[in-house]
């Protein structure tokens, strides 16, 4: 297997990979698998999750393929509590969410301004991931996708987006895929924001 390439195809949310129709349960609290990289390709109307399975001699845990395209560089959905400060310290901001999750705000340049990464915590673990800002973030990209990256770049990776509605921000849309679990702002043609979540955690 080693320089293989492994493809979990994602139907709906999650695949049926162990042969009996039921989905993958990244949610039990395993965390991702640091070896793994994967990336979102567009298939029609849905998307595959390619991962590189590297040098392995060992398929992958089935249960965490699904967690190895939802990353932004270093980070990933369903890294430990611990992880997350291990790469970048205590967060600046902490702000209640809701169902017991809490939301960490690390700002990457001066305090209270742009860009700054939101991560969301609930039970030790993280379960979503939010980077915003106008001026890229090269340590913080998500499938090749960057901050102020065109429209035409972010539709050649995703393609167009499923739904598009106001973000709640002046002169800005919400780009979704649903039911995938990511999403993008975009303000006069540039990405603003990226979003990946873990789905299957309300």
């Amino acid at each position: 297997m080693a320089g293989s390439a492994l493809a979990l195809v994602l139907l709906g949310i999650f695949a049926p990979v162990n042969g009996q129709g039921t989905s993958p349960s990244p949610q039990g609290g395993k965390p991702p698998d640091p070896e793994l990289r994967g990336q979102w390709l567009r298939v029609g109307q849905t998307f595959a999750c390619k991962v590189e399975a590297g040098k392995r001699i060992t398929p992958p845990d089935p249960d965490v393929l699904s967690l190895a395209c939802q990353r932004m560089g270093a980070l990933g959905v369903g890294i430990s509590e611990a992880s997350l400060k291990a790469v970048l310290g205590e967060p600046h901001r902490k702000l209640p969410q809701p169902n017991n999750a809490t939301a960490y705000l690390y700002f990457l340049g001066k305090t209270g301004e742009f860009p700054y990464l939101a991560a969301v915590v609930k039970a030790n673990r993280t379960v979503a991931l939010q980077i915003s800002g106008e001026a890229p973030v090269a340590a913080y990209s998500f499938n090749r996708v960057n901050l102020g990256d065109s429209t035409d770049k972010l539709m050649a990776q995703f393609g167009g987006p499923f739904h598009v509605g106001p973000s709640g921000l002046e002169k800005t849309e919400l780009w979704t895929y649903e039911p995938w679990p990511f999403s993008f702002e975009v303000r006069q043609d540039r990405v603003t924001s990226i979003r990946i979540s873990d789905p299957t955690v309300k």
